[in-house]
């Protein structure tokens, strides 16, 4: 197939979003896909949600989940919707992520110079609002192959997805992205970095700290998300061992226990639900 035959479908899970970020997500958005899916998790707004996408007639897609299912479920419902409507590639973007305005273009350039189809995501320099990363600016190769990258503004082969078992609705929310990506590494499949910022969003409250001479990001996130961290940790780590090691499972849960002590707030509250994270892991394992 043609690139520009392709057919793109952009998935958004949304869960009480920043009404203007969301307009100005969609502003970007909207004219770079065939057609827009938003998902929505169970927002208190929604009725602000539907009055706002309006405007776009039949171009976007919302489905009212009534409840927060979780991130995980809610991109198996957007890649079902994808194979079901025969669509080829689907873009997930965050509520409160923006895209550059060339961003599917310069994806489908990538396409093209792979005809064995063995790409299974693709994605892009990313920047945070919310802290410094200067390597983002210092990229050299056009291309580079990645280990894992985040949901929002990957591009997802749809056909080469379904190889897999998909995403894991038990994860709910965190390393989510993570899952995928190992997923479709064990089946062969690429991930795939190309050297364009095309995306500017956030994640919590992020800010740069440093534990002795290595550079950490301290997110600032809700409390509740420190128990699917841990937990999903070990979780990958059995779903995955050939790709994510045990000493990957152990450096992670380290440095996530470290940024907690030295520079999160609600210190026990955080750890707290930490240790009920491993030890839910566990017991999932």
């Amino acid at each position: 197939m043609e690139v520009q035959n392709l057919k793109v479908l952009a998935g958004v899970v949304t869960y009480n979003p920043e009404l203007s970020r969301l307009k100005e997500n969609l502003a970007t958005l909207v004219n770079q896909v065939d057609e827009l899916y938003i998902f929505d998790n169970g927002s208190d707004n929604v009725a602000e949600i539907e009055n706002l996408l309006d405007q776009y007639a039949r171009k976007i897609v919302l489905h009212k989940e009534g409840k927060n299912a979780g991130i995980a479920f809610a991109l198996k419902n957007i890649m079902k919707f994808a194979k079901e409507c025969k669509f080829d590639w689907v873009l997930s973007v965050d509520q409160d992520s923006v895209l550059d305005s060339h961003l599917v273009d310069k994806y489908k350039t990538e396409i093209s110079k792979h005809k064995n189809d063995d790409i299974g995501m693709l994605t892009c320099l990313i920047k945070d609002r919310n802290f410094e990363d200067a390597s983002v600016e210092k990229q050299e190769e056009d291309v580079k192959e990645v280990p894992i990258c985040i949901t929002s503004a990957a591009l997802t082969n749809v056909k080469n997805y379904f190889l897999t078992s998909g995403y894991d609705s038990e994860l709910f929310i965190d390393l989510v992205d993570t899952d995928i990506c190992l997923s479709l590494r064990e089946k062969g499949f690429k991930i795939l970095r190309i050297n364009y910022l095309g995306i500017y969003h956030e994640i919590g409250h992020g800010v740069n700290k440093k534990i002795l001479w290595k550079n950490v990001i301290v997110h600032n996130s809700n409390i509740f998300r420190e128990y699917y961290m841990a937990r999903n940790t070990i979780i990958l780590q059995r779903k995955h061992p050939n790709v994510y090691s045990r000493k990957t499972m152990i450096k992670g849960l380290s440095l996530n226990f470290l940024i907690i002590v030295l520079f999160e707030k609600d210190k026990l509250k955080r750890l707290r639900n930490y240790f009920r994270g491993i030890q839910a892991g566990k017991v999932r394992s």
